[in-house]
């Protein structure tokens, strides 16, 4: 079964020379990564390119295999390598490829909250002034949310 899948791999894969991106020349995703069947699921090509190289041991591998050159399409193992979720994700950010970088604070366009309603909550929750539930009334939030709030679960970096 090995010599086959790789027969039937290599045959959509455009091979240049050995430093440059060798190409996925078959189906793409709307990401433009490649991908193959393979034991009647369908796989992304760089991770079957993995197991072929040795990289992984199995497609159900838990890592993931990352681009070096940030082309969805290559397939030259020179030019993968392993991560974790995590690890996977800061490449995807440091190659500026995240599309949403969650915002915080005020600059959250969900938030109901500014900076300094949030110290006032805090203060006044502090000083004994107010209940939870009596601020969440005056500020139009829930109680839960004060309690995140002055727990510091939210807004952690004001005081």
């Amino acid at each position: 079964m090995m010599e086959s899948l790789v027969k039937r791999f290599w045959s959509k894969v455009q091979k240049q020379s050995p430093d440059s991106c060798w190409e996925w020349q078959a189906y793409t995703n709307k990401n433009g990564y490649g991908w193959m069947y393979v034991d009647g699921a369908s796989r992304p090509a760089h991770r079957i390119s993995a197991l072929l190289n040795n990289l992984i041991d199995s497609l159900s591998n838990p890592l993931h295999v990352l681009h070096r050159c940030d082309n969805p399409k290559c397939c030259n193992p020179k030019h993968l390598f392993l991560g974790t979720n995590k690890e996977n994700v800061a490449d995807r950010v440091s190659k500026g490829r995240t599309r949403a970088i969650p915002k915080h604070g005020e600059a959250n366009g969900m938030s109901k909250l500014t900076k300094e309603q949030v110290g006032q909550i805090r203060g006044l929750y502090f000083a004994a002034q107010f209940s939870q539930s009596q601020l969440a009334r005056k500020y139009g939030i829930r109680q839960n949310h004060v309690s995140r709030l002055v727990n510091q679960v939210r807004w952690g970096g004001v005081s």
